[in-house]
């Protein structure tokens, strides 16, 4: 039989502190089998508990008696990386922060942003052949909503943005009389 064994004299300690602060319930599963493991409970006694194979119980247990928790941990999940999810909030709001018909290779006189037209722009753009799920998933991974558009007035003015400040300063000023 196979037992987790305590590495070194605060092991036990360490456990229970990363017991408690545990808020993934996988990490915690990990952690509560290694801790029930040194308490004695057997390997089939703690597949039939956690109803997790036994293969995977001893896996983690010998993870834990060659490298303590820190071996326990989960490795980075393998895959291929998002083709747009290296786009952060900030490149989002960039792109987004002019309408599509400022961009010449989009050929749209569109003055709203479609998921078709980011599609676009990320073919033409950053040589992505996307679909529309793609983006989608990337827009609400950066916490962007996607649905109905709100009207946005835009200009391709570069000072439109310096104007429309001044014309809201005039709004904020009180009122003169005559």
């Amino acid at each position: 039989m196979i037992y987790a064994q305590p590495q070194g004299e605060n092991a036990i300690g360490e456990l229970q502190f990363q017991l408690k602060k545990a808020s993934d319930a996988k990490w915690y599963r990990r952690l509560k089998i290694v801790q029930l493991s040194m308490t004695g409970m057997s390997v089939p006694q703690l597949s039939q508990h956690f109803e997790v194979c036994k293969a995977t119980i001893r896996s983690y247990i010998k993870a834990y008696n060659q490298g303590s928790i820190e071996a326990l941990k989960p490795k980075k999940p393998t895959g291929r990386p998002p083709k747009v999810g290296q786009l952060t909030q900030d490149d989002w709001n960039q792109i987004l922060s002019q309408t599509p018909d400022q961009y010449e290779k989009l050929q749209t006189d569109s003055r709203q942003w479609t998921m078709a037209l980011l599609v676009r722009y990320a073919k033409e753009y950053m040589d992505q052949e996307v679909r529309l799920q793609t983006i989608a998933a990337a827009l609400k991974r950066c916490k962007f909503r996607t649905g109905r558009s709100k009207l946005r007035v835009g200009s391709p003015d570069p000072d439109y943005q310096v104007k429309r400040e001044r014309v809201e300063q005039f709004r904020s000023l009180p009122p003169r009389g005559n």
